[in-house]
């Protein structure tokens, strides 16, 4: 696809619009409950036009990363914030939308000034799918939600996570890309149409386990608190002549009450279950995937590409360097000492005669001139500075006469 006369891929669209698609799916389930608790009866059909409806959010999320990403100004990016923010009062009819809006434009301001790239609102994360859970659970305390918010939140939550695992493994084929992109010879089109294959695969693959039990799924969860306990006194009378011991045993059995299985035990069970089957179909499915690449990869363990001898070296075990944070030179706290003593002096000093503090990376030269400290004053004061803090024998107490 081209745009402006620039080759871009399909995929780093793709990456944009799920970047869009996550953040509507987050709100539509919050939205539903919310109009839910500010109304008083709510049926099943109308549960399920407001997830749909949230949906619409949609639009501000894609109009905001728009304006963030065109407008250059900071006033037309205000000006655009506000007709934004004002939308959803023409999409939903009721300002329930308008603080998440007014987030998601603060955010991206925000994220533009940090200088952010790679930002959470157009990213897909697997942690996000516990926000699908509070409707859910909530459904399952309060008798006058409808049990429909529990198979939409499985079933939201099996949608994005099929958009989380096409979205990071549209990031790992671009990461491989740019990181192997100055190799020569590097076939990146060949690499790119096996790997995004095998991606779009497995992603049909996951969407044909997960949301075919999930669209008829009819399982519910209720709390429902035991209810108060009955005394009931039963006055049994003697027999005169004692029965059979099987009239007896009969007696006995009738006299029980039925037993019911518990529904809540029950669902969590069906959930138990099918949670087992759609883990050892994903294993059975990242093994042959896994095994596939190992085998592939045993039988070119080395290759000639025109005269360079290339070796794959999958065995070697890379340690990552990990560089300790650097920590600013100063005297401690308690510390008393000459050396101490001149230094604290020399930041009091320059602090006092600069508008603005010094930057870090000054030198104590610089930093005079900053502050515009001149005389013989500062001249001592600076050679005490320098042999306080890069004399190896240090400052004495007869220096300290000198300040």
């Amino acid at each position: 696809m081209k745009i402006k006369n620039r080759q871009i891929p399909i995929r780093h669209l793709l990456s944009v619009v799920i970047g869009w698609i996550h953040c509507a799916m987050i709100c539509s389930p919050i939205y539903a409950l919310i109009l839910n608790f500010t109304n008083q009866e709510v049926s099943r059909e109308t549960v399920i036009q407001n997830h749909l409806r949230g949906l619409f959010i949609f639009i501000p999320v894609v109009l905001s990363w728009l304006a963030i990403r065109y407008l250059r100004n900071i006033l037309l990016y205000l000006l655009a914030s506000i007709v934004i923010c004002a939308l959803p009062l023409f999409l939903f009819g009721t300002p329930v939308m308008i603080p998440p809006v007014v987030l998601l434009c603060f955010l991206r301001f925000y994220n533009r000034l940090l200088g952010e790239k790679h930002s959470l609102l157009d990213n897909p994360a697997y942690p996000a799918l516990a926000a699908f859970l509070i409707p859910a659970v909530t459904s399952i305390f309060v008798e006058r939600l409808d049990g429909v918010y529990q198979h939409l939140a499985l079933l939201y939550m099996a949608v994005y996570f099929l958009l989380c695992f096409i979205h990071h493994g549209i990031e790992r084929i671009d990461g491989y890309i740019d990181v192997n992109q100055n190799m020569r010879n590097m076939p990146a089109r060949r690499i790119v149409r096996i790997s995004t294959s095998i991606l779009g695969a497995a992603f049909v693959l996951f969407a044909l386990i997960l949301l075919p039990p999930l669209i008829g799924s009819d399982v519910e969860l209720r709390y429902t608190p035991p209810p108060a306990a009955e005394s009931q006194a039963e006055t049994v009378l003697p027999s005169a002549s004692p029965e059979p011991v099987e009239e007896e045993e009969e007696e006995e059995l009738q006299m029980l009450p039925d037993v019911k299985p518990n529904p809540v035990m029950t669902a969590i069970m069906h959930i138990v279950e099918y949670a087992i089957l759609i883990a050892v179909a994903v294993g059975a499915v990242f093994g042959v995937i896994y095994g596939a690449l190992r085998l592939s990869r045993s039988f070119s363990k080395s290759f000639h590409d025109r005269g360079d001898f290339v070796e794959n070296l999958q065995d070697d075990q890379l340690e990552a360097v990990h560089e300790a944070p650097r920590v600013r030179d100063r005297p401690r706290f308690l510390d008393r000492s000459p050396n101490a003593t001149i230094r604290r002096k020399y930041r009091r000093t320059i602090l006092r005669a600069a508008k603005e503090p010094p930057q870090p990376w000054m030198s104590p030269s610089e930093a005079e001139a900053h502050a515009k400290l001149t005389g013989d004053a500062a001249e001592r004061l600076h050679r005490l500075y320098e042999k306080a803090r890069y004399s190896p024998d240090g400052c004495a107490k007869q220096d300290l006469s000198e300040l």
